[in-house]
């Protein structure tokens, strides 16, 4: 598979883009259900999708009845491998594989979409950083992948499953990298498809083409791909370029802090343009508003929260401006919260901040 190739299929479908020429040899292609929640379907097989089969083939719950007297499929090959720890491992897999789903969403679980896409698309980007130090880097990434997993959401034994070997995930109980245990899984399904049947509809080739594209999603989050970039579009042209460059974003941002305030600010008079624009376009436009504000979070707040007061001496004399961003930046996901949590800032001492808090935010953190 193509993951750089569906991930921007994946955008544009997500935010209603224009599509681009799609390639004739791809195996699966997006598809999407009466409540505009989307899938990744398979051509040949169109009742069936990269993430519904393997739901089938989901283990026994250990956790549930009596004691198992079972041992796991694969465990011939891990024998470190118990029944608790094959279901962690099925938990990790079907939350990878959901990367790329589209699902309709409240309130709540909206945020933690946004949130787990986000870390998602940053974790492709850490090791092409150069403003960065590696001690930083290691640090966003840890921040990244727990918040990848916690906003899926996962229990807390898959959330503390894992950890990193350099760019390999590791599942720290058995030892076993997820690149070798998924490669086992799906070649295991491939060898006993037939026994199978009445679960796996799809062929061996097609369960191997699920492997590649698993593996691709598994080395994005360990840092081993080009990182993924998100589509341009005409009128977003200044902030994408920021989003899809957090090198240039950062070098913007020490050289210039107020041309990058000003890309921001433009975003945002974007936003009042676009009151009669079609709802796609605003879409898109506060997904790429949501990353670019959750960028300077990330990746500047993160390492000297004092920088915020940047942000209030360029938007303080607009007010209302103000609110709406920092408002936004404090609310759309929980980052702030864990940074200052994990910091322990009082935001007290920030009164030229919190000022500027809306109800949302207010309750949130005061």
């Amino acid at each position: 598979m193509r993951l750089h190739t569906l991930y921007n299929e994946y955008i544009r479908h997500k935010f209603h883009l224009p599509p681009e020429p799609t390639h004739g040899d791809m195996i699966m292609a997006f598809g999407q259900y009466e409540d505009d929640s989307a899938a990744l379907f398979f051509n040949d097989h169109p009742e069936e999708t990269f993430l519904g089969w393997i739901v089938r083939l989901r283990p026994k719950d250990p956790y549930y009845g009596s004691k198992p007297d079972w041992k796991p499929v694969l465990a011939e090959t891990f024998e470190q491998l118990n029944v608790y720890d094959e279901m962690i491992l099925y938990y990790l897999l079907f939350t990878i594989n959901s990367t790329l789903s589209i699902n309709t969403h409240n309130t709540y679980s909206e945020m933690n979409d946004v949130m787990k896409k986000y870390s998602f698309l940053q974790l492709s980007h850490l090791h092409d950083i150069t403003c960065l130090n590696a001690s930083q880097k290691q640090s966003l990434r840890d921040f990244f992948f727990f918040i990848y997993l916690y906003a899926h959401p996962v229990n807390d034994e898959t959330l503390y499953a894992c950890t990193f070997d350099q760019q390999r995930l590791i599942h720290t109980n058995t030892g076993i990298p997820l690149e070798y245990y998924f490669v086992a899984y799906y070649n295991h399904y491939t060898t006993h498809r037939d026994e199978h049947a009445e679960h796996i509809v799809i062929s061996a080739d097609e369960i191997q083409a699920c492997k590649a594209l698993t593996l691709e999603l598994l080395q994005v989050i360990e840092g081993r791909s080009p990182k993924l970039i998100i589509p341009s579009i005409k009128s977003l042209e200044p902030a994408i370029q920021l989003i899809n460059d957090v090198d240039g974003m950062l070098k913007l941002y020490k050289d210039d802090p107020a041309a990058f305030c000003q890309i921001i600010r433009d975003l945002l008079a974007l936003g009042v343009a676009a009151e009669g624009a079609s709802v796609n376009s605003r879409s898109y436009r506060d997904y790429c508003f949501t990353v670019l504000l959750q960028n300077y979070a990330s990746y500047i707040l993160f390492f000297d929260f004092n920088e915020i007061r940047v942000l209030i001496d360029a938007f303080q004399d607009t007010p209302m401006e103000c609110r709406f961003i920092i408002s936004k930046m404090f609310t759309d996901t929980i980052f702030l919260n864990k940074i200052i949590r994990q910091q322990e800032i009082d935001l007290n001492e920030y009164p030229e901040v919190t000022r500027f808090f809306n109800e949302q935010a207010t309750e949130w953190f005061l």
